[in-house]
């Protein structure tokens, strides 16, 4: 039975780092169009980017399965500073042509939950090795 958690273990791991790069991949893009003042990138909510369809989807379900107190309370977490990070994107992207001072505080407190975010899912990253470590 080892060998299944391993490969359930690793495939929580793997998840983790593709909604990382997947929540990167989003963050440039909103960067981006704040620089050059472009057209509306494709902003959504919270529960319709990539990461977030993830988070409500296959991404609870395996947390869930885990059954590990600390990462079920870091998942709760993720998922307050990931809505939080959308709604200053969206935030910043509304201001941008109106308030060019309310769009840099609104991308700064953007990328101030990225990080909060991405730390976040680095820190749930490591209670999965440690516990394939363990297993």
């Amino acid at each position: 039975m080892k060998g299944c958690n391993s490969v359930l273990e690793g495939n929580v791991a793997i998840q983790i780092l593709r909604a990382v790069t997947q929540h990167v991949n989003y963050v440039k893009m909103v960067r981006s169009c704040l620089a050059k003042n472009s057209e509306e990138p494709h902003c959504c909510d919270h529960s319709s980017c990539q990461f977030g369809q993830w988070y409500e989807n296959d991404g609870n379900e395996l947390i869930r399965d885990m059954d590990v107190p600390e990462a079920t309370a870091l998942w709760t977490e993720i998922g307050q500073h990931h809505e939080a990070f959308h709604d200053t994107s969206i935030a910043a992207v509304n201001a941008r042509r109106t308030d060019a001072i309310r769009a840099r505080q609104m991308e700064t407190a953007m990328l101030q939950r990225s990080t909060l975010l991405v730390n976040r899912l680095l820190a749930l990253d490591g209670i999965v090795n440690q516990k394939s470590m363990v297993a």
